[in-house]
């Protein structure tokens, strides 16, 4: 009969210490994600908080993460291994990580090559639509603390690379004004990035016989700089522009993150570069033409 009693009470004080220590999770990932997965480490990219309700007793509890990396088609693309998972104390109340403890990047198992190595390379997801979802699990016995996984989605975006406004494609300028002062415009990175951009803007001189990409891929740029905060500038450049002849110039501009790698987009090829565009400079008030490249175009075609 003791021996009936001695099982009860060890019953009872399981139920009891069950209903004792309860834990809930939450998931929260700002939008959009941080471009680099090292900035999750930052607490303003989001919080995996972890809340344990022990009726008022300070155990230590140990858990490990369990993490699941699902791209937009739902296929799962990386797994964590729960053997070499790090191991994290939580006592009761809440208890706040920051979202690399539950990616665990260095601990994730991807199924996918590519991925691996755009990650290797640039330190970043490839561009789309992702769900991260957790699941705590004990340390000690391996067996989940909680009854589904935790899941949020997030985003790797795609930026639309700025449009090049002036000099517009195919135009000519008055080298008596350009010979002073030539702006650049172009239109913003869109959306707009929250790390912070860097626009790197070039122009080469298209020499007689060249294509305009012979000159880009081929050529030293004449004007070399990275502008931040702006989306103009004003060169005056150190050229003698009033040939009769004429000169023909391609510029385009690449956007960059503030560590210097192109932003990512639709095309990866492209390398952050926008579309180049092609303008002439030609000195036509020289023999009192209305048009700008009337004479110039004679020789040097835009």
């Amino acid at each position: 009969m003791n021996k009936i009693y001695f099982f009860i009470l060890i019953v009872i004080c399981l139920n009891n210490h069950s209903a004792s220590a309860q834990l809930a999770v939450t998931l929260n990932i700002s939008y959009p994600a941080p471009t680099y997965l090292s900035e999750w480490n930052n607490s303003r990219s989001g919080i995996v908080t972890v809340i344990l309700n022990s009726a008022g007793q300070q155990e230590a509890t140990l858990i490990k993460f369990r993490t699941q990396l699902q791209n937009s088609n739902g296929d799962i693309i990386a797994t964590s291994n729960d053997g070499t998972a790090r191991v994290y104390t939580i006592r009761s109340g809440a208890t706040s990580f920051t979202l690399d403890k539950a990616l665990q990047l260095e601990n994730l198992q991807f199924v996918d090559g590519g991925i691996i190595n755009r990650i290797q390379t640039s330190g970043k997801l490839p561009a789309d639509n992702y769900t991260l979802c957790i699941e705590l699990l004990s340390s000690v016995s391996g067996i989940s603390l909680t009854k589904l996984p935790v899941c949020r989605p997030f985003v790797q975006i795609n930026y639309q690379l700025p449009y090049l406004l002036s000099p517009t494609d195919k135009v000519w300028l008055d080298a008596n004004v350009a010979q002073s002062l030539i702006t650049f415009r172009w239109s913003s990175l869109v959306p707009i990035s929250r790390e912070g951009i860097l626009y790197h803007l070039q122009v080469w001189e298209i020499l007689p016989g060249q294509e305009p990409m012979q000159a880009l891929r081929g050529n030293q740029p004449i004007l070399d700089t990275q502008i931040r905060g702006t989306t103009q500038y004003f060169w005056r450049p150190q050229l003698n522009l009033k040939d009769d002849s004429g000169h023909l110039f391609i510029w385009t501009v690449q956007t960059l993150d503030l560590k210097g790698i192109p932003v990512p987009s639709t095309d990866e090829n492209n390398q952050g570069r926008s579309e180049p565009r092609v303008f002439g400079v030609c000195d036509h008030l020289k023999q009192d033409k209305a048009d700008p490249g009337e004479d110039c175009s004679k020789e040097r075609k835009l």
